[in-house]
């Protein structure tokens, strides 16, 4: 049984880090909020909705923690069940909550407190998680474009995306869209430009070039994407690029080679994506969207 929660996130008043939990009446605890995926959903969007139906706070992934794993006891046969967790940030964090029977209240804790209150083991696993990383003050969308119309007698810089290329660029941009990226910029094949753009309309971010992404010019200069991404999270907030495939692939491995991020597999898909979590311009986490 798949479900998937989060550690939302803010700077409190007394200068402490506050996490959010939530009251459940029904078992009688304190707990991180979470719930099950739906039929076919990816477990990023499920922590999105379930954190934001149960706290009433509308939130932004930032990076995954962890993945608890534990067992239901049933009459009919225990239940192995897993949850994964991403900390997440708001920009609303006094949204109006409203009490129910599954969630009777929300509350505010600095991590101390929230040691002590929150007794299930999994949660303790997602604080420890947490409490090992610096602040993330900047996430890097890297995506890779999507497949390409086969048959085309053009220059390859004006390539367009496949049918099956225009579903995988919607895909990721359903997900990409929970970030909330505020800048795009795409390499400039036509195929790029086609899979950041439904991201950039969604968001109503305005779309910019950036020959660095291209494969020529990383060829000239192989560690300037990486320095590129750098400065872009310089800048805070959100940013998606779309990069070359072969660039993607570099970049990703020279920022976690350089910053010491464990990544094992750098291979990218079409119309797959990365999201580099960084600590000013700092890598501190990495995973494949």
């Amino acid at each position: 049984m798949a479900a998937a929660g989060g550690l939302l996130w803010r700077n409190g008043e007394r200068g402490l880090v506050e996490v959010v939990a939530v009251w459940r009446p029904k078992v009688g605890n304190w707990s991180l909020p979470k719930g099950k995926l739906d039929p076919g959903e990816h477990a990023l969007t499920a922590a999105c909705r379930e954190v934001e139906e149960e706290t009433g706070i509308p939130v932004i992934p930032q990076l995954w923690l962890c993945r608890a794993s534990y067992v239901l006891p049933n009459p009919e046969g225990d239940v192995a069940k897993h949850v994964d967790y991403w900390s997440m940030r708001t920009e609303k964090p006094d949204a109006v909550f409203t009490a129910d029977d599954e969630i009777g209240e929300r509350r505010w804790m600095t991590l101390a407190e929230a040691r002590e209150a929150l007794t299930r083991p999994r949660d303790q696993q997602v604080l420890k998680a947490f409490s090992a990383l610096p602040a993330v003050t900047a996430t890097v969308l890297l995506v890779a474009p999507a497949e390409v119309e086969r048959d085309w007698d053009g220059p390859g810089v004006t390539r367009p995306l496949s049918a099956r290329g225009q579903d995988q660029a919607v895909r990721v941009a359903a997900l990409a869209s929970l970030y909330q990226p505020d800048r795009a910029f795409s390499a400039t094949g036509r195929a790029s430009v086609q899979t950041v753009e439904p991201i950039a309309h969604a968001v109503r971010c305005r779309l910019g070039g950036d020959s660095v992404f291209d494969t020529q010019a990383h060829e000239r200069n192989p560690e300037r994407s990486a320095v590129r991404v750098r400065e872009l999270a310089g800048g805070g907030g959100a940013v998606i690029v779309c990069a070359e495939p072969e660039v993607v692939c570099d970049t990703v491995a020279i920022l976690a080679d350089e910053d010491g991020v464990e990544t094992p597999d750098v291979s990218t898909r079409p119309g797959e994506a990365w999201v580099l979590s960084m600590s000013g311009q700092r890598l501190v986490g990495v995973e494949r969207l």
